[in-house]
């Protein structure tokens, strides 16, 4: 009786929208139970119409929300446009439609031909329009006066700032000043950062992807020459076996995860290498817990059993990798399985298994994030991992290499071209001739980039980084 009178109120709202008496008759016998049976058609069609009404009157009142700060906005009569953009709240980088009606950002879509998100949104990309229209929102430039926070003009705040630094500069010099950048700076924007610090004259500078990814930087460089991820997100469909260690992509890089899901489909395993039982675990095929800390023990223990039974590509190693021997022979002696799963807990049958099913399923690839980083031996760990996909011939193929999941959503972009203390744009390090292709590049004087630092032997010294900041402010200079 209630699904009766609730349909009969929906029934004549959308006769009078749709206007035709034969279609609400038709939709009031499917849904009043009159007919005796549903097909599988007629179900798909009017859930879908079902849905269909509920998403757009959420829309509608998302417009109506935000058509409060401009009049006009909302009614149908301003002007509208989409604007793709990308979302910013992971590495993710998931392509996002933002509608704008009258300049107010009224709504949001996942763009469906996207290759990264495919038309999804996880919960935290769904509310990336409340950074633009939060309540809490910080709008304008404010001002600690008397214990309280007063608005004043951006040319204000601008004037002030401005000459406050040069007061500091005058004072005590360029590198009284320590600049932070940003791994959700896009690459113009690191680029400019570290342009416009050069030009002040220090390398004080630095972002977030210090304390994030700087091992796995310097860990996959210091192995193949380049410190990025290798393949793409959407390439993990072409994956036979992925094996996650570090990385709970579930909850960290939940749009990720499903390409992960679409390669499962057609066949591919998964294997999830973790201390905790995470929501990514839950995916696996084979979940294996290990000590924390001891990802190096376990992963040469896969390489043990990978040399032990001859599953290493030896063509691949003999045509592109130098050094492997020395691994296998350390390996094999000093790596044994007593020796891993007292280190790192897990028992031998477990490792083997990882071993075999990465090396029977290729192209097998590897999965890191924060959790192989984000330890002493970081770079250690970062290398054991690209030493085992060496080893298997899957660096440099479709749906192999190394899936390293950042934190941000630019922190390779801002580490390949942003404020590094330690080089210029693109690594091109310190020394004069990298700073003559800047000077030349930016249209400025080598010797007037010079003169702008403190002394000479300044210009070409790295700069304090981020995790160590608080040094260059605590400690004396002489000590630093």
């Amino acid at each position: 009786m209630l699904l009766t009178k609730k349909s009969n109120s929906v029934h004549g709202e959308l006769a009078q929208r749709a206007g035709s008496s034969r279609f609400v008759h038709s939709l009031s016998r499917g849904l009043s139970g009159a007919l005796p049976t549903m097909d599988r058609r007629a179900f798909l069609r009017r859930s879908g119409m079902g849905v269909g009404v509920g998403l757009a009157a959420t829309q509608l009142t998302l417009v109506k929300k935000a058509s409060a700060a401009t009049p006009g906005a909302g009614d149908g009569t301003g002007k509208i446009e989409v604007k793709r953009t990308v979302c910013t709240h992971c590495s993710v980088g998931c392509a996002v439609d933002a509608v704008v009606e009258n300049g107010v950002w009224v709504r949001q879509e996942p763009v469906f031909d996207s290759p990264i998100n495919l038309g999804a949104h996880c919960a935290k990309g769904a509310a990336l329009r409340e950074h633009g229209h939060g309540d809490f929102r910080l709008r304008y430039p404010m001002k600690l006066v008397n214990g309280k926070y007063e608005r004043i003009s951006w040319d204000t705040a601008l004037n002030e700032i401005s000459a406050r630094m040069l007061e500091l500069r005058k004072q005590s010099g360029p590198d009284s000043v320590y600049v932070i950048g940003s791994s959700k700076h896009n690459n113009e924007q690191a680029y400019l950062l570290r342009k416009w610090v050069s030009f002040w004259g220090s390398n004080n500078c630095d972002h977030q992807a210090r304390i994030c990814h700087s091992t796995t930087v310097a860990g996959v460089a210091n192995t193949w020459g380049y410190g990025a991820m290798t393949n793409s997100y959407n390439d993990m469909q072409n994956s036979k076996c992925a094996l996650y260690i570090g990385s709970n992509a579930a909850e960290a890089h939940p749009v990720s995860l499903l390409h992960m899901l679409h390669a499962k489909e057609t066949g591919c395993k998964m294997i999830v290498v973790d201390p905790r039982f995470t929501r990514t675990a839950a995916k696996a095929d084979e979940y294996i817990r290990l000590r924390s800390g001891s990802d190096i023990p376990f992963l040469f223990g896969m390489l043990y059993h990978i040399f032990k039974n001859g599953w290493e590509d030896t063509k691949y190693i003999n045509d592109r990798v130098y050094g492997m021997d020395k691994v296998k022979e350390e390996i094999l002696a000093k790596w044994t399985p007593d020796k891993v799963e007292e280190a790192c807990g897990v028992p031998e049958a477990r490792v083997y298994m990882a071993a075999e099913m990465m090396a029977k399923n290729r192209p097998s690839t590897i999965v890191w994030c924060m959790g192989q980083t984000q330890h002493t031996t970081g770079n250690a760990v970062v290398r054991a991992s690209c030493i085992l996909q060496l080893a298997l011939g899957n660096v440099g193929v479709s749906g192999g290499g190394t899936n390293i999941f950042r934190g941000h959503d630019n922190v390779q972009g801002a580490t390949d071209v942003g404020p590094n203390p330690d080089s210029l744009p693109g690594y091109y390090g310190l020394l004069e001739g990298s700073w003559k292709h800047f000077a030349k590049t930016w249209g400025v004087d080598f010797d007037w980039i010079k003169a702008r630092y403190a002394s000479p032997a300044m210009m070409g010294k790295p700069g304090i980084t981020v995790s160590r900041w608080i040094d260059g402010v605590m400690e004396k200079n002489e000590f630093i």
